[in-house]
């Protein structure tokens, strides 16, 4: 295109070509050709991005449009498109987190050159990169009273939304507290654009699908954790008429009570059926996409259906075969196959659970996270030490009071070193070799971080082998935002009395059989013991039968919360000793063989356990 010299009709023929190098319709974009850029290389860049961003090729789409801003410092366009880039890919590299602090930077000086609707987009995606929550979602709204089709504002608003983590006053009732982001709002803002742009979860493994069962609460033992100021808030999901709502409480307060909403399990039966209707759609339409049948998967777990059916061929199983064939990277497939051990012992299948799991721990390569999980539910506690990956420091336990701590990642490795022992039992040597390394670490850590360090590092081991070790340096008389702590310092000072008053405190809560999405199996095993250790044998096998006869309803976090996969064991165990005792052959029978097939392979240190196990099964035939 060949222009005269001082033609004053130069920007509708830019225009024209920007037109051209779009594929748009003239006039279709706010602010588009002369009054974006006068850079040519810019603008065939940014052409680029605008075909990758069509094709949700985000990744292709973010580097056109960095080069189109080295081409062009003010080309307020190429700003705004790859901003939206870096929030549909939720983007946490170094370089993203220097873009985002330009874009955020720059957006004062570029808003004269946008339109009216992307004004609002670009204010909410500054608003969003410095976590002004409240203030990006009304920009995101702003734009969608404009245009109630935009993907990006009903994406952008179920963001704002849902990362919003400030705790209020509740409106309507003093006494209580709410989040600022509804996650109600959310979900049905993710559904809408989950409507207008279905192709979008095809981008990045899943987008707004994955958003959505990211917030999906379907499992009892997950709460939502926000602030008040500096102070940590913990919520649980309750059925409020036709909408489900959060009313959080202090660290302290959830530790020392942990009551759930009288609705909780209802709004956790609502999640699951919306989770479920999520992914089955999401695997329709995009057969290929291995994430969506880790989402089916996991909403077939969480509702029990774990194998399937004579004429059924759907189930948690199946689908998570399913992503395993199609993942695209070997540590996919690796935490796929780490998914179906779980699947495996939760549907008690422990014999191919075994085998699986020797499998993958004896084709190791690169780590991925919960390959120690597997490592302690086979026996292998000194394996497992070897094993953890930086992911896994998610699963450190919080301090008694669920008061936050940050830990340097070499004192984190220790800590879940030591967590590995603890929740295997033994050996008795690496669990006082790394408490000891513990509270080094914790002791060269600055005063005011230590306490909740030593809690956090010290606390669940020293519980997880009180009846083998008996009460550890840590053992102490706490407010009662630990229990179990209080209750073995009772009795390792003789106060079967308050034992058993804490104890009757906790079955008016639980019932005497709760089931295995009610407890976790740390504290069903801890506290069977205790009861046991007092004397209540009848109540131990009545607490215990919750969990173990309701296998399927394991926590999802099995093999990554190592207290939960070792306390598993150790429960089938106890159980089994219980039942031989007791006469009841079927129940001592089929809990040795649990464990014989699960800890064949252990090390040394738990071959006593398979020992026992074996004689029993010899005694039984």
């Amino acid at each position: 295109m060949r222009v005269a010299a001082h033609s004053g009709g130069i920007g509708a023929a830019f225009n024209a070509l920007a037109d051209s190098l779009l594929g748009a319709d003239p006039g279709a974009m706010e602010g588009a050709g002369a009054e974006q850029t006068r850079s040519l290389r810019a603008l065939r860049a940014y052409a680029l991005g605008e075909r990758a961003m069509r094709a949700w090729d985000l990744t292709a789409a973010t580097s056109a449009f960095r080069t189109a801003i080295v081409a062009d410092s003010e080309f307020a366009h190429a700003y705004l498109r790859l901003g939206q880039a870096l929030l549909w890919t939720a983007d946490s590299t170094p370089a993203a987190a220097r873009d985002r602090v330009v874009i955020a930077r720059q957006t004062g000086t570029l808003l004269a050159k946008l339109g009216g609707g992307d004004r609002a987009l670009l204010l909410a995606q500054q608003a969003m990169f410095e976590e002004r929550w409240p203030d990006a979602c009304a920009k995101y709204r702003e734009k969608l009273a404009a245009d109630s089709t935009s993907f990006a504002a009903w994406y952008g608003l179920a963001e704002c939304i849902a990362e919003d983590p400030v705790v209020t006053p509740d409106p309507i009732d003093s006494s209580r507290y709410v989040f600022r982001g509804s996650w109600h709002s959310a979900v049905l803002a993710y559904r809408r654009a989950l409507l207008l742009a279905p192709s979008f979860n095809f981008a990045f493994g899943g987008g707004a699908a994955q958003r959505l069962t990211r917030i999906l609460y379907a499992e009892r033992y997950r709460w939502r954790k926000g602030r008040l100021g500096n102070v940590p808030y913990f919520g649980l999901p309750s059925l409020e008429a036709d909408t489900i709502a959060f009313h959080p409480v202090t660290g302290a307060v959830m530790a020392r009570f942990g009551t759930r909403p009288a609705t909780h399990r209802a709004a956790v039966e609502r999640n699951r059926a919306i989770l479920n209707e999520v992914a089955a759609a999401w695997v329709t339409a995009f057969p290929q996409e291995a994430q969506a049948h880790r989402t089916l998967a996991y909403a077939f777990e969480v509702g029990g259906k774990l194998t399937g059916a004579r004429l059924e061929q759907q189930s948690a199983l199946e689908e998570i075969s399913a992503a395993q064939r199609l993942a695209r990277t070997p540590t996919q497939r690796i935490r796929d196959a780490v998914a179906r051990v779980r699947l495996l012992v939760k549907a008690g299948e422990f014999a191919t659970a075994r085998h699986t799991g020797d499998s993958l721990l004896g084709s190791l390569g690169r780590p991925t996270t919960g390959m120690a999980g597997i490592a302690v539910l086979l026996g292998r506690p000194a394996l497992a030490a070897r094993l953890f990956v930086p992911e896994d420091s998610n699963y450190l336990p919080s301090a008694a009071d669920n008061e936050p701590v940050s830990l340097p990642v070499p004192i984190v490795q220790t800590g879940l070193r030591l967590l590995a022992y603890a929740a295997a039992g033994a050996p008795r040597e690496s669990v006082l070799v790394f408490e000891a390394r513990a509270e080094d670490a914790a002791r060269g850590l600055p005063i005011p971080t230590r306490a909740a360090a030593r809690s956090s590092l010290l606390d669940i081991p020293a519980e997880l082998v009180f009846d083998v070790m008996g009460p550890r340096p840590r053992h102490r008389q706490l407010p009662l935002v630990d229990r179990e702590m209080v209750m073995q310092w009772a009795l390792a000072r003789g106060d079967t009395s308050q034992v058993r008053a804490h104890l009757d405190t906790l079955l008016a809560t639980t019932g005497p059989a709760p089931s295995a999405d009610e407890l976790s199996s740390d504290a069903v095993y801890e506290r069977a013991w205790l009861m046991l250790a007092i004397g209540d044998t009848i109540g131990a096998v009545h607490y215990l039968d919750g969990t173990l006869e309701d296998l399927p309803d394991l926590f999802s976090a099995l093999l990554d919360y190592l207290p939960l996969t070792g306390t598993l064991v150790r429960m089938m165990a106890l159980r089994a000793d219980l039942a031989a005792v007791r006469g009841e052959t079927a129940t001592a029978h089929h809990l040795a063989r649990a464990v014989t097939t699960l800890w064949s392979g252990a090390e040394r240190p738990l071959q006593p356990v398979v020992t026992r196990m074996q004689r029993i099964l010899a005694e039984q035939k």
